[in-house]
């Protein structure tokens, strides 16, 4: 037994219509859940770009743009460090990127230093070396507004004879495993 839905008086599990008030015994939870689902199905087929679409290796020189915002390395260069207090270790060299974001959204975005990662020969993945090695504009954190563009170095310890560094790019870094471009440097 069930509850008409309009009379509430106790009718047949299976009616279809109520035998009091002969209104029409609608199902409308389950047609409202098959509607989210399929929205929800649709929405993930036709939505935009798909990461596949995406490139995600580049060159050194090449720009990137995801997300209405331009990345792109400007310099780069090994050093040992110029700074009388600060030097790369015996066998080691900071490799210095400056890296460039030019925001061409129509609202302000967040950046961060730490969205950058740079992997080497061996496959190790390090964040930034938190001391500069010389007095450059670091790369840090803040909010860059619709039309801004920020410059800054981030600088990484690497070894001396390791050519296979790369840049990523991560969105979130902390909640995805996956980098959302990366560089290859010409070093």
């Amino acid at each position: 037994m069930k509850k008409c839905k309009y009379c509430q008086k106790e009718i047949d599990a299976k009616a279809k219509v109520c035998p009091y008030c002969k209104k029409k015994q609608r199902h409308i939870g389950r047609w409202i859940l098959l509607s989210v689902l399929l929205v929800l199905i649709l929405s993930a087929m036709f939505s935009g770009k798909k990461e596949d679409d995406f490139v995600k290796d580049y060159n050194q020189n090449q720009s990137v743009t995801y997300n209405n915002v331009v990345y792109s390395i400007t310099k780069v260069e090994r050093t040992k460090g110029t700074n009388m207090y600060f030097h790369a270790k015996d066998g080691y060299d900071y490799v210095k990127v400056t890296i460039k974001i030019e925001n061409n959204t129509d609202e302000k975005i967040s950046y961060n230093a730490l969205d950058f990662q740079m992997v080497n020969g061996d496959g190790v993945e390090a964040s930034f070396y938190s001391i500069t090695a010389e007095d450059d504009v670091m790369l840090s954190s803040g909010q860059l507004d619709a039309g801004g563009i920020i410059e800054g170095v981030i600088v990484w310890e690497q070894k001396e004879n390791d050519t296979n560094l790369k840049v990523r790019y991560y969105e979130n870094v902390l909640f995805n495993n996956n980098y959302t471009f990366q560089w290859t440097l010409d070093l």
